[in-house]
């Protein structure tokens, strides 16, 4: 049994020998007491040992049974040294020649529109004409991502793809196949649409978003999708030089008209509270604000043709509320 407990002893010495964390020195006391000569690696080797000589100071220092303690002590002294080395040499990846800094964000990130003050814009698309009334947190979501993707040059079935595509993570094929059916018969009523599609599924018309299935719910956010976009959208041309859009809002109705002439577009907004309008052209932007309640109003007169260019409209502190503004021939 000593013999035992003084091998595996010698062994956790020589470790901490071979890591710089005891002298050659400290090796010639095991933990039974008895002394080793400096061919103790030659011994321990042969499983020999010297003769034993303990000092009855030893004895009580040095009993079989602390082996424990030793240990202890021998991994804490292993791992403050593994993380000192660590300190001073970190380790590579598999892929990493050199060490490299990584930021602890993207450099790149790009916020997306915040959701938390979403809910002041909310009150409009609650009311948007859906067979079947949505979430909060749904329309919350789609508000935002329907300002991300407003200014994209995908068609519109792909734009209201990319709009919905976090709600159905990793649901990408069956999401363009529903978009696709969403996008034929653009006459036909969005109940029709969803009947149709539950009736193909075999499926009853469900009462609530919640109860829907997902084909469902994929079918209801593209067509709350479809509204929102064509509600922030506003397009003018010498056909129709004149476009008005209401938005109910928690503060207020928010009233804007876009007016185009020849070589000009006016914009008027009528504002529940204070706020401020900014039209960002290609090479300038044009805001104007306010204090309070009342209207503002920008003339643009740098602007091109078949161009679409945003609007940002803001409200008090709120977060603000993006149009796409579109000039055709």
């Amino acid at each position: 049994m000593d013999h035992d407990l003084a091998t595996r002893t010698q062994v956790l010495l020589k470790l901490l020998h071979n890591f710089g964390l005891v002298d050659r020195c400290d090796l010639q006391l095991d933990v039974l007491g008895r002394s080793l000569d400096c061919d103790s690696d030659r011994d321990l080797s042969c499983g020999a040992s010297s003769s034993p000589q303990r000092s009855s100071h030893e004895d009580l220092l040095h009993q079989p049974g602390e082996i424990p303690a030793v240990q202890d002590r021998f991994h804490a002294l292993l791992k403050r040294r593994l993380l000192l080395e660590a300190q001073k040499n970190p380790p590579l990846f598999p892929w990493e020649k050199e060490e490299v800094d990584y930021d602890t964000e993207p450099a790149s990130y790009e916020a997306q529109p915040a959701l938390a003050a979403a809910s002041v814009w909310l009150h409009q698309i609650r009311h948007i004409n859906l067979p079947i009334p949505m979430p909060e947190v749904v329309m919350t979501e789609l508000l935002a991502k329907c300002q991300s993707v407003l200014f994209s040059s995908l068609r519109e079935g792909a734009k209201l793809v990319r709009a919905v595509d976090t709600l159905f993570p990793g649901q990408a094929q069956l999401l363009n196949n529903v978009a696709g059916y969403v996008m034929v018969s653009p006459a036909r009523s969005k109940v029709a649409k969803l009947q149709d599609l539950a009736t193909e599924l075999g499926e009853a018309l469900p009462e609530s978003y919640d109860s829907a299935i997902e084909t469902q719910q994929m079918a209801l956010s593209l067509l709350a999708a479809r509204e929102i976009l064509s509600t922030l959208t506003l397009t003018v041309s010498e056909q129709q030089p004149q476009l008005e859009r209401e938005w109910l809002t928690e503060l207020g109705a928010f009233t804007l008209k876009i007016r185009y002439v020849i070589e000009q577009l006016q914009i008027e907004a009528v504002l529940p509270c204070g706020g401020s309008l900014l039209f960002q052209g290609e090479d300038s932007r044009s805001t104007s604000d306010r204090n309070d309640a009342g209207q503002l109003s920008l003339e643009i007169r740098e602007f091109s043709v078949s161009r679409v260019y945003p609007l940002e409209v803001r409200l008090g502190e709120q977060d603000s509320l993006t149009f796409a503004i579109g000039i055709q021939k």
